[in-house]
C-alpha cells in the first residue's frame, strides 16, 4: 500500500486483489488498519501508545482496546478485506469504533455483461441477520471509475467483547474493474443510526474518488482532494513482475 503522506499501510498478502493499481480518498482523521500479519501487532501497540499519550485515562483500558483491535483485524483478514479504516471516536473501548470502512476485491466466474445484472443480483440476495427486505435499496450509480451499484440497508452485527448484536447502517458500493472479472466492494458501516445519511455520503465520496491505474502512464490518475476536504489519499501499485 502506498502512502498517506509518508506512511506505508500494511495489507494482508493473502487478501484477493486484481493486478491493477488504484487510488482513492479516505477520511484523513480515520485510523487505517495494518492488516499485514508481519506488522499488525507492533502497529496495534503504536496506536495504543499514541491514544494513551493523548488520553492518559485510557491506560486502564489498554488490554481491552488491544483485544478489540486484534479481533477487528482478524475479522477483516478472515473476510478477505484489502483495506480497512475505522473512526475511533474516543478513549473508551465502547467508543473505539464509531464507523468502519472496508475495501475488498471479489473475482467472478465471468465478467458481468452489464452492471444492471449486478444490481438484480444484490436486490435478490438472501437477507442478512436482522435485515428486512424493505430496508434494502439497490441503485445504479455512475462513478468516474465506471458504472457501479450502491446498496443501502441495516442489519445486526456483533458488538466487540460481548455476545450481543447491535443494529448497524450499511452502505455498499460495488465497482466493476473495467475489462475484467473483478469487483471492488467498498463498505461503510456504523452503529450510529442517526448519522446513517452522513456515512452514506462519505461512502459515496470515497467511491467517487476511486481511480484505476492507467497502464499507459503507469500511475493512478486521481486528483488530490479539494482544499479543505477531510479526505486523504491512499493508493496501491501491484508488485512489478
Amino acid at each position: 500500500m502506498t502512502e498517506r503522506g509518508v506512511q506505508t499501510i500494511g495489507v494482508d498478502p493473502a487478501a484477493p486483489r486484481p493486478e491493477v493499481g488504484f487510488r482513492l480518498h479516505t477520511p484523513d482523521s480515520w485510523l487505517t488498519l495494518d492488516l499485514d500479519p508481519a506488522g499488525s501487532d507492533q502497529w496495534i501497540e503504536r496506536v495504543l501508545d499514541e491514544r494513551i499519550a493523548e488520553h492518559p485515562e485510557a491506560a486502564r483500558h489498554r488490554g481491552q482496546m488491544r483485544r478489540i483491535l486484534q479481533s477487528l483485524i482478524e475479522q477483516q483478514r478472515a473476510a478477505g478485506v484489502f483495506l480497512a479504516a475505522i473512526l475511533a471516536a474516543g478513549s473508551r473501548p465502547a467508543e473505539l469504533i464509531g464507523a468502519n470502512l472496508a475495501l475488498s476485491w471479489v473475482q467472478l466466474a465471468s465478467a458481468p455483461d452489464e452492471v444492471s445484472w449486478l444490481a438484480r443480483h444484490f436486490a435478490a440476495e438472501e437477507l442478512a441477520d436482522g435485515e428486512f427486505a424493505e430496508m434494502r435499496t439497490v441503485d445504479l450509480v455512475d462513478l468516474p471509475a465506471g458504472p457501479a451499484v450502491r446498496i443501502r440497508t441495516s442489519l445486526l452485527a456483533p458488538v466487540p467483547e460481548t455476545s450481543r448484536r447491535q443494529r448497524v447502517a450499511v452502505t455498499q458500493v460495488v465497482v466493476p474493474v473495467p475489462d475484467s472479472r473483478w469487483l471492488g466492494v467498498l463498505v461503510v458501516t456504523t452503529p450510529n443510526l442517526g448519522l446513517a445519511e452522513v456515512f452514506t455520503r462519505l461512502a459515496e465520496e470515497v467511491a467517487q474518488s476511486l481511480r484505476f491505474l492507467d497502464p499507459q502512464t503507469a500511475a493512478p490518475a486521481a486528483p488530490a482532494p479539494p482544499a479543505g476536504s477531510p479526505l486523504g489519499t491512499i493508493g496501491y501499485l501491484p508488485p512489478s513482475s
